[in-house]
């Protein structure tokens, strides 16, 4: 007795198509498709004798392939000079008899706010390489999704004056009030640090706080030297976005940010 093979076999193996039945179409309808992974934020971390080393970035960020590449260069290039350096001060060291403190280094972006084109991160570091005590401060980093490319917030600007225009004086009188709350007496003695620090001399960040996709409020932080002496820390101000700050920004950006709600 011969076994028989089945017709939609045959067909395949002659390289036809077998029409699907109606429970088999169904079936591969309902079939989830392949997506790709969600974006993870990432940490790097290492400590030896030498150094103690760490650089990470958010979700947000590791999204954006440009910034991923950016990130790894920074860090690869950061940690081999924190290591060369820590190795040659050590041999120093020893070489006259005294005692040897570790290295460190920290980068840690984070998503200060996002519209549906830019995304604003808000970096915080810091640094010991074997001085009186170590370094620290802040850095912002405004990504056009649009463009693929870094902006500086006065980029945004129809005009690049209107920034100095409008944002200066709000700052400046922000900052000597929590300098005055700070050293506990007015400021405008004529000191190293009563003066006011340029725009350009700070961080400036958009931020969205209520997570809305807009940005209502700018982060306005000096580091420690910028605005005070190292005792005094870092000076971070935060100013509404306002009317006439949206209206000064260009009309292709104007969206991605709102009037501060009261």
């Amino acid at each position: 007795m011969k076994a028989t093979v089945p017709l939609a076999m045959l067909l395949v193996a002659c390289g036809k198509q077998v029409p699907q039945t109606a429970n088999e179409t169904a079936a591969a309808e309902s079939a989830p498709t392949a997506t790709a992974p969600a974006a993870k934020p990432f940490a790097y971390d290492e400590e030896n004798d030498l150094i103690d080393y760490h650089f990470g970035w958010p979700a947000e960020a590791a999204a954006v392939p440009q910034l991923v590449a950016r990130f790894r260069a920074e860090m690869t290039k950061d940690k081999a000079e924190l290591l060369a350096n820590a190795k040659a001060d050590k041999a120093e060291r020893e070489k006259q008899g005294f005692p040897f403190n570790g290295y460190m280094s920290s980068t840690e972006y984070e998503t200060a706010g996002q519209s549906g084109r830019l995304l604003s991160l808000r970096a915080e570091f810091g640094a010991y390489t074997g001085g009186a005590h170590g370094n620290s401060g802040t850095k912002g980093l405004l990504w056009d999704r649009s463009a693929t490319k870094e902006r500086k917030f006065g980029d945004l600007f129809a005009a690049a004056a209107n920034m100095d225009r409008l944002l200066t004086q709000p700052w400046c009188d922000a900052l000597n009030k929590a300098r005055e709350e700070k050293r506990g007496e007015p400021v405008g003695g004529g000191g190293m640090f009563d003066e006011c620090p340029q725009l350009s001399e700070i961080s400036v960040i958009p931020a969205d706080k209520d997570g809305n996709g807009k940005f209502e409020r700018l982060l306005l932080v000096a580091d420690p030297y910028v605005a005070g002496p190292y005792v005094e820390g870092s000076y971070e101000i935060e100013l509404p976005i306002t009317g006439d700050l949206v209206a000064a920004i260009r009309s292709d950006y104007r969206e991605n940010f709102e009037v501060q709600p009261q």
